[in-house]
């Protein structure tokens, strides 16, 4: 919508195939057929609403009377200059500039600037692995040492870990920086001329010939509205030598004021108008598929998104998962790798909340597997957040607060930091 075009059924297409790709992957929601069928009906007629809008202001804007209407005074103009034989060759190549190229190398920059800004941000050290990312994203958790963030970073874990990258963007890119947009503009102007100089060499009848070669010349990187063009060249009588001469000079004096613009323009201005959404796409290489362990919330280490099989080497206390015993309803501060080793039942939300085997944990999560291991215990990490805010995870999740060892009310902010390297191997 943002992008302000017209409506196409591919539009629907992909957000059925998105919700289609969500129920997949999270298969312990259990729902059923008349559950999908609404659940889509209420996404799509949501959808359908602001596309509706979206056409109806598309076709406004295109509207074949309203455009004549707009270029009214234009036509005129040309009209007395073409009855008057006037030179419009400066007037023209304004009109061509203004109308024409200038929008497309706007289009360009922005469709540029996305990759640009993931390149940029993968040579930072915390965005380089996914080890590193992970590891960053938890100890500025730790350093910050709120509930409220720890418990949006497990419950929301995508959302926060999206916007967490969406803010360190914003701090990486000042206001004013324009290195990028810089180097597209200047390409773009280059290219121009470029094409400028080759269309003059070419066998051209008349300006709206000489025009066309140079669109032809600039069709691998710019897209220029058919539209402006084609008002472009109505009434059109310029010597094609002398509008080449100030094309030139016009594509120049058209760099200055894009540069202005760039340059006032905020960062979290210039995401929102990228063709590649950054923060998805660093997610998307850093994270994977975002899948969490259905017991203690522990994201899949599988990496990218076409793996069938989930797992995490790094299994937290299932308190930090909503997870309690039935009998006591105080948290759970056991992890999964040793409950799946025992004899120990959970309730299954899935079937009805009727207890099922942790040790055939497999036949309600087939996509996840949990190595069975009774000697691992959490990491210091953990430890320290469930000890430190265990009233508050327990209010939070409406049972009472887990019953925590006096060791891991020792374990200080510096040892679970020291934890936390050990765990991603940072030295």
């Amino acid at each position: 919508m943002k992008r302000k075009s017209n409506y196409h059924d591919t539009y629907i297409e992909e957000i059925l195939n998105m919700i289609d790709e969500r129920l997949k992957n999270n298969q312990e929601v259990g729902t059923d057929i008349t559950f999908e069928v609404s659940l889509k009906q209420h996404i799509c007629g949501d959808a359908a609403r602001r596309f509706q809008k979206m056409h109806e202001d598309f076709i406004q804007k295109k509207d074949p009377y309203r455009c004549l209407n707009k270029n009214k005074g234009k036509f005129l103009a040309d009209f007395k200059d073409v009855f008057h034989n006037v030179d419009q060759c400066q007037k023209k190549a304004e009109e061509f500039t203004d109308r024409c190229l200038k929008p497309a190398v706007e289009d360009f920059v922005n469709r540029s600037l996305g990759p640009d800004i993931i390149g940029e941000m993968r040579t930072s050290e915390e965005f380089s692995t996914r080890t590193s990312f992970q590891y960053s994203v938890l100890l500025d958790l730790l350093s910050k040492d709120d509930f409220k963030k720890y418990q949006s970073f497990i419950s929301s874990y995508e959302k926060y870990v999206k916007k967490w990258i969406f803010n360190k963007i914003v701090r990486h890119f000042p206001n004013g920086s324009t290195t990028f947009e810089e180097q597209h503009l200047q390409s773009c102007v280059n290219s121009i001329n470029n094409a400028i100089q080759k269309a003059k060499t070419e066998k051209c009848d008349n300006l709206k010939s000489f025009v066309e070669v140079v669109c032809q010349k600039l069709v691998d990187k710019l897209v220029i509205s058919q539209d402006a063009l084609g008002a472009f060249m109505i009434l059109n009588n310029a010597d094609q030598e002398q509008f080449a001469r100030w094309l030139t000079e016009c594509v120049t004096e058209m760099a200055q004021p894009l540069r202005e613009k760039f340059k006032i323009t905020d960062i979290q201005t210039k995401l929102q108008s990228l063709h590649v959404n950054p923060q998805n796409e660093l997610f998307n290489t850093l994270i994977g598929c975002g899948k969490q362990c259905p017991f203690c919330k522990a994201p899949c280490e599988a990496g990218g998104t076409a793996h069938t099989e989930h797992f995490t080497s790094l299994h937290r206390p299932q308190a930090l998962g909503t997870y309690r015993w039935s009998d006591t309803e105080k948290l759970c501060i056991d992890i999964c790798s040793s409950l799946v080793n025992s004899d120990i039942s959970f309730l299954c939300i899935e079937r009805e909340d009727q207890p099922h085997p942790y040790k055939r944990y497999r036949e309600i999560y087939p996509d996840w597997k949990i190595p069975p291991d009774a000697s691992l215990q959490a990491s210091d990490y953990w430890k320290y957040v469930l000890a430190k805010f265990n009233d508050e995870f327990a209010a939070e999740y409406n049972a009472k607060p887990a019953d925590i060892p006096e060791a891991w009310k020792e374990i200080t902010k510096e040892k679970a930091e020291a934890s936390l390297k050990e765990s991603f191997l940072i030295k």
